[in-house]
């Protein structure tokens, strides 16, 4: 009998429970062959690069990496299209959510999917995911120097992650985040306060950040101040695009330096005139001492 909690992750649509199959080794090859762009592959089926890189190398004859080309015809699918796509098909996201984002049809998007190989679901009774949800979570390591998946941590409650150490979702590297023993806040590591920065130029919504991160408002909302994010005004997405953030970052001419009075501590600025001390080294320094921030 097959062993449902090893083929995927439980998601919920409105009364119906579906079996979101993980990618195999197959299916990340046949996707690179129709995309031909690691980083795209990686960020369609929301694995690291260094997980692509091992599914390729199992097989000799593939075609050469290389940035993906769009097809020349009438209403090809784009870089973007296939990356929203993909991450968003791989979080447990609605055929029709992924339409209304792409502005094409639910046909269409079923039909590209297939094309490329993305896993499949199945659906499956409410008492069947109970039971896959009750199984995983038994399955998860006690030894809490072990790395949990995201899905590891998600199934846990704060309290239960206390201590632990898990991966973000939809990261190119294997970053991790950890929650302090005692209490239900987060550590950050450097890359990780980059990674959210990165989050927050491209535009992606609070909730789809916390979710990605497993974090909650308060700690988003510390970190966001801590680094001296600007305030972001617009419309926000439920996606992520890295190359969204590279073009905010290059309009605006922001720059993440160290302040000048506390070694160690980052933050985001203007790259001409902007901060040399930071925010919170100010605030620090007019609660010891009375002053002026």
């Amino acid at each position: 009998m097959t062993n449902l909690t090893s083929l995927g992750f439980i998601i919920e649509h409105g009364n119906a429970w579906w079996l979101h199959h993980y990618a195999t080794p197959e299916e990340v090859q046949k996707l690179f062959r129709k995309v031909r762009d690691r980083s795209l592959v990686a960020a369609m089926l929301g694995l690291a690069v260094a997980d692509v890189d091992d599914c390729l190398s199992r097989v000799s004859t593939l075609p050469n990496d290389a940035a993906y080309t769009m097809p020349d015809r009438e209403n090809a699918w784009s870089q973007r299209d296939l990356h929203i796509l993909g991450q968003r098909w791989s979080c447990g996201a609605a055929v029709r959510e992924i339409a209304r984002l792409l502005g094409r049809s639910p046909r269409s998007v079923s039909t590209k999917r297939r094309t490329l190989g993305l896993p499949r679901r199945t659906r499956i009774k409410a008492c069947v995911a109970a039971a896959i949800f009750a199984e995983k979570r038994s399955a998860i390591p006690e030894d809490k120097k072990t790395i949990l998946t995201h899905e590891q941590a998600s199934l846990l409650t704060m309290e239960q992650r206390r201590g632990r150490t898990w991966y973000i979702r939809n990261n190119l590297e294997k970053l991790t985040m950890t929650a302090h023993k005692r209490a239900n806040r987060v550590r950050w590591y450097e890359k990780a306060h980059v990674a959210m920065a990165w989050r927050h130029f491209a535009f992606q919504s609070p909730a789809e950040i916390m979710a990605d991160f497993l974090i909650t408002e308060n700690s988003l909302k510390s970190n966001a101040s801590w680094e001296q994010l600007p305030a972001q005004r617009g419309k926000k997405h439920s996606f992520f695009i890295p190359a969204d953030a590279e073009i905010y970052v290059q309009d605006k001419d922001y720059i993440r330096r160290e302040c000048l009075s506390k070694r160690g501590c980052f933050f985001w600025t203007d790259r001409v005139g902007g901060d040399r001390v930071s925010r919170r080294y100010r605030r620090s320094m007019a609660a010891v001492h009375g002053i002026a921030a």
